[in-house]
This record gives structure tokens, C-alpha cells and sequence, in this order.
């Protein structure tokens, strides 16, 4: 939920809570005040009766009293029940029954006990509390509508700089520009924001520059050392004047240097794509690559007597890609399962439209599969430098593609998927 939505929805709960409860009181607030007004007025009528009823000599001047006086109503004691306070209540009057607010006052008229009844319509009054409860809503509500909209503008103007620094974050790339001048603000929060992104930012590339150039360079400066001493170490083996044990450590340490190359290569590779040194702009035609790498390796292959039988669902599937890395990528997880399948045995490379699966018999691996994709992480059986998985999986991080790996009835079978909506699973 974005900032501006979040504080906007508090602001709304809040009105509607204020809504919720300010006019049920408000409505019982003014109820109260125009009872109390129209009491008054009935208590100001009831100090008048009695000089009324001076004048009254005769029965005749009493029904003309009850005529005459709409809002009174005289009735003989006995038949009325007594309030000594005033109260609401029900009087029809014609055809229809209204509402009225009515003060009960004892008189002793011609010899005779009277109840009168002063009565006041609250009719009046009710439409009235109405009228006033829609004004006060509907000024509550547009008080409301304004605060939200006032609310909501000007913290989309305050808040701007910090989506721009925001965004120039998603898309900052560690070997692009980066524009150091952010946006100008007045708030000093989003001035200190922008002072240390651009402080990290800069740091974070400077340290990758200088990472990059180490790695490139150490690389490059282990290779001549590495060649030259593989090149000595030939020449050592090919003299004939040395004792067996010699030409056995020879040969051990001419392999040392053979994976110390390897070790060296690969961490290089592996720092580039992991740096996206890598165009992955064209098209690359799978079926194509598939037979391209299980030719290359059919020799090593051959010599445990294993065969490598490619599988294809489809005539033909393009991909979009780099075709060095896709070939990397095929070629370590077939060096993987050359590697550890025992003597005769088949390896089988099974390719369709979005998948590729590489399938090798073999007992169940003492490695946890969620480490198998882990940078030097092999079990003690294991040969190798353990990075070959490892780059595998950064290849397909790289291209968003779906690796997964499962032992399934004796068989190691690693299984790549593609596709812009494929993610890592691994």
C-alpha cells in the first residue's frame, strides 16, 4: 500500500468514526435543548391559567374557554391519569395522531376538580432537528471530502522528491550513470535522504568498480604463473633421470595446477555474470547447442563407457538469450552427471518447448539438495571445485529461469524451465 493511500484511508476511518458518533449526540443534544425551550414555553403558559380562570362565572364560559384555546384541554380529574412533570405523548387531533409535549396542571373550576392540559406540538420541532442534522452532514461531509483532497495533494507535492529518489533507486545499476543531483527539496528529512543516497550509492559503485578490477586483474595476473608452472612441470615429467615417486608427484601436482586453472576460470566467470557482463540479446536455438555440447563431450563420455543421448519434443525452440552462457550452462550440469554416473551408463538430455532436463543414474546424494547449488558445497565423494552448480544457478538467476533439481527412481534429474514468468525456485 503506497504511503499516500495509507495515511489518506486513516484520515477517512477516522471522519467515519467522527460521523458515527457526533450525530447520534448531536442529535440527542439538540432533542434536549428544544424540549427544555418547549417546557419553558408550556411552564410560562401554566403561570397564565389561573388569571384565565377568574373570568370563568358559568359552564358556557368554560366550553368557550375549551373553544377558544386550541392547546389547552380541560378535562375532570377523575378521568385522567396526573403527571406533575412535563412529557411526551400521543393526541389525535381530526383524522391524524401527532406528537406533542404536554404540561398536566390541577384547577379547582365552578366547584369542580379539573386536570388542564397546556399541550405543544413538537412536530414543528422534529423537522427542524432534521433540518439541521442534513445541513451539519452534509457540511461534516464536504469538510471531510476537503480535508482528504487538501490532505492528499499536498503530500503528493511534499512527498515527491522522495518518489523521484525513490525510483532513481529501482532503477539504479551498479556500472550505469547515476544522476547525483536529486531533486531539490525544502523539507530537510528528503534533504538528509538525498545526501545519503547519493553518499551510498556512490560508495556501492566505487566498491564495485574496484572489486571488478581486482577480480579481472587477479584473474589475469594468475594465469601467466599458472601457465608456467604447468609448462615447467611438463618438461619435469618428460625427464627421464627421475625415480617413479618423482614422476607420480609430478603428475599430482601438474593435476593440482589443472583445477587451480579451472578454479580460476570459473570464479571469473562466475564474478561476470553475476556483475551482468553478459548481452543476452539474442536468439539462440536450443536443439542446436544441446547437440553442439553433447558432441564436445562424447570423448569424456566414452571414456567411462557412458553414452549421452539427447531428447527432442520439438523441431525446433528459440529462446532468448546468450548463447555462451546457455552452453555453459548445459555443459556444467552434463560434466556434473558424466562425473557422477558410475561406468556404462546412459545420460539422457530431454528438451521441449519451455524445458530442458538433464537425467543421470546414481545413488541418493549425502549433500542437502537446498545446498546444492551453493558455491564450493560438494559431499567428501565429491570431486571438483563445487562451483559448476553454482554457476549454473547464477546463469539462471540471471535469466529468470526455473531450476530445480529431484531424485526421482534412481535418477538425478536437474531441470531447467524458461520464460519471462519463470522465477528461481532454488
Amino acid at each position: 500500500m503506497k504511503l499516500l493511500n495509507y495515511t489518506s484511508l486513516r484520515y477517512l476511518l477516522f471522519a467515519a468514526l467522527l460521523l458515527l458518533f457526533s450525530i447520534p449526540v448531536f442529535y440527542v443534544v439538540l432533542n434536549k435543548i428544544f424540549t427544555k425551550s418547549i417546557d419553558k414555553d408550556l411552564y410560562l403558559q401554566a403561570k397564565q391559567i389561573p388569571a384565565q380562570i377568574h373570568s370563568i362565572k358559568s359552564e358556557r364560559d368554560l366550553v368557550l374557554w375549551k373553544a377558544l384555546d386550541k392547546d389547552l384541554e380541560i378535562i375532570l380529574a377523575d378521568s385522567v391519569s396526573f403527571h406533575s412533570k412535563p412529557y411526551t405523548g400521543k393526541v389525535v387531533r381530526g383524522t391524524r395522531e401527532e406528537t406533542f409535549r404536554i404540561l398536566q396542571k390541577k384547577l379547582r373550576i365552578l366547584d369542580k376538580d379539573y386536570v388542564v392540559q397546556i399541550e405543544s406540538s413538537v412536530l414543528e420541532k422534529d423537522e427542524l432537528i432534521k433540518t439541521i442534522l442534513v445541513i451539519q452532514l452534509g457540511l461534516l461531509l464536504i469538510l471531510l471530502c476537503g480535508a482528504v483532497a487538501i490532505n492528499y495533494f499536498i503530500n503528493k507535492k511534499v512527498w515527491k522528491p522522495f518518489y523521484k529518489s525513490l525510483s532513481r533507486l529501482q532503477h539504479f545499476n551498479v556500472e550505469g550513470r547515476f544522476d547525483e543531483n536529486l531533486s531539490d527539496t525544502k523539507i530537510d528529512e528528503f534533504k538528509q535522504l538525498n545526501q545519503s543516497v547519493t553518499q551510498l550509492t556512490t560508495s556501492v559503485r566505487k566498491a564495485f568498480l574496484s572489486q571488478k578490477e581486482f577480480v579481472e586483474n587477479a584473474s589475469h595476473e594468475l594465469q601467466t604463473p599458472l601457465a608456467r608452472l604447468k609448462f615447467k612441470l611438463e618438461l619435469l615429467s618428460q625427464e627421464s633421470s627421475g625415480s617413479q615417486k618423482q614422476h607420480t608427484l609430478i603428475g599430482e601436482m601438474y593435476k593440482a595446477m589443472e583445477q587451480l586453472q579451472s578454479l580460476n576460470k570459473n570464479l571469473l566467470l562466475l564474478s561476470r555474470i553475476e556483475n551482468g557482463q553478459f548481452d543476452f540479446s539474442e536468439q539462440v536455438n536450443v536443439k542446436a547447442i544441446v547437440r553442439e555440447v553433447v558432441d564436445d563431450l562424447a570423448f569424456i563420455a566414452s571414456s567411462k563407457s557412458q553414452e549421452v543421448i539427447p531428447g527432442f519434443a520439438v523441431d525446433r525452440c528459440v529462446i532468448q538469450t546468450n548463447k555462451v552462457l546457455f552452453k555453459v550452462l548445459l555443459k556444467n550440469l552434463l560434466l556434473n552427471a558424466i562425473q557422477y554416473s558410475a561406468n556404462n551408463t546412459v545420460i539422457r538430455v530431454e528438451v521441449d518447448e519451455n524445458t530442458l532436463i538433464v537425467s543421470n543414474p546414481g545413488t541418493p546424494m549425502t549433500l542437502p539438495a537446498s545446498r546444492l547449488f551453493e558455491r564450493f558445497s560438494k559431499s567428501d565423494t565429491q570431486k571438483g571445485n563445487g562451483l559448476g552448480l553454482a554457476i549454473v544457478k547464477a546463469i539462471a538467476s540471471l535469466y529468470q529461469y526455473r531450476l530445480g533439481y529431484k531424485y526421482n527412481a534412481g535418477h538425478h534429474e536437474f531441470e531447467v524451465q524458461w520464460g519471462e514468468k519463470n522465477k528461481m525456485i532454488v
